[in-house]
C-alpha cells in the first residue's frame, strides 16, 4: 500500500536553498517510495530573486507534485499561520513539517515509508529525527559566492552536500520544526491545528512547534537516513539566499 506524505514547507527569501531541497526530493530513489505532496506556503508578492512562485513553477514542470499555500505579506515570517492552513486542507495520510533549507539522502523517503508501514503507524505523537547541520560559515560563503542561475535543479545534490563540513548533528530527542512527522488522522483528532488559534510564531522562537508537540500529546525520536541543513546567516539579512 502506497501512503501519501505531505511535506509542509514555508519559504520566505530562501529560494536558492529551496531549489537545493526540491532537487533532493526530485532525486528520491527506492522500490517503495510514498506518494509525496510538497505543500509550499509563501507570499504572492515579490519575495526575492527568484520568487518562490518561479521556483514552484520550475519544479512542477520537473515533475514534483507541488501545492502552493498563499499567505498575506504581513504573515510572511509566520510559518505557524501557514501550517494551520496546511493542516486544515490536507487529505494526506501523514504530514511532515520541514524547513525550506534541507537536503535529503536519495533513499530518505523510501526508508521512511517502509518504517511507517512496518512500525511507525502505531505512533500517536510527533516524531522527530536528527539533522546534519552544515557549517554555517561555509554555507554562507558558498551561497554568497554562488553564480548559479536560479531556479534550477542541483544535480546529485545529496552527494554534493555530503562532502561539506558538518557543524553538529542533533534534533531527534527535541523534535524541532525542521522535521516533525505526524499521522494526519491523529492531528485531526487532536484539534486539526498546528499552532493553535493564535498562530503565534516569531520564527526564531518557534512557539508554534512547541504548541504542536503539546497539542499532539508529546514527541518521540526516530532514526532516518541522513538529512542535511544548509545553514544560514542568523543576523537578519534581508535576502537569505
Amino acid at each position: 500500500m502506497q501512503l501519501t506524505i505531505e511535506l509542509c514547507i514555508h519559504c520566505f527569501r530562501y529560494q536558492h536553498r529551496l531549489c537545493w531541497m526540491l532537487s533532493s526530493l526530485l532525486q528520491q530513489k527506492g522500490d517503495d517510495l510514498p506518494n509525496i505532496i510538497v505543500n509550499i506556503s509563501h507570499v504572492q508578492e515579490e519575495d526575492g530573486d527568484p520568487t518562490t512562485t518561479a521556483v514552484c513553477k520550475f519544479f512542477k514542470e520537473k515533475g514534483l507534485n507541488i501545492k502552493e499555500t498563499i499567505v498575506p505579506f504581513k504573515m510572511a515570517g509566520n510559518r505557524g499561520f501557514a501550517r494551520n492552513i496546511q493542516v486544515k486542507e490536507t487529505t494526506s495520510d501523514y504530514m511532515l513539517f520541514v524547513d525550506s533549507d534541507m537536503v535529503y539522502d536519495p533513499y530518505f523517503f523510501d526508508d521512511l515509508h517502509k518504517q511507517i508501514k512496518s512500525k511507525l503507524w502505531q505512533v500517536k505523537v510527533v516524531m522527530g529525527a536528527d539533522r546534519h547541520s552544515l557549517n554555517d560559515k561555509f554555507c554562507i560563503e558558498y551561497f554568497q559566492n554562488d553564480q548559479t542561475k536560479y531556479p534550477t535543479e542541483i544535480l546529485n545534490v545529496a552527494d554534493v552536500v555530503a562532502k561539506w563540513p558538518v557543524k553538529w548533528v542533533a534534533g531527534r530527542l527535541v523534535v524541532p520544526g525542521f522535521f516533525q512527522l505526524a499521522k494526519t488522522s491523529i492531528i485531526k483528532e487532536k484539534g486539526n491545528t498546528y499552532a493553535g488559534r493564535k498562530s503565534r510564531d516569531n520564527w526564531r522562537g518557534t512557539y508554534s512547534d512547541r504548541t504542536f508537540r503539546r497539542i499532539m500529546g508529546g514527541r518521540t525520536p526516530i532514526i532516518v537516513k541522513k538529512m542535511y541543513h544548509l545553514n544560514h546567516d542568523r543576523k537578519g539579512s534581508d535576502i537569505q539566499r
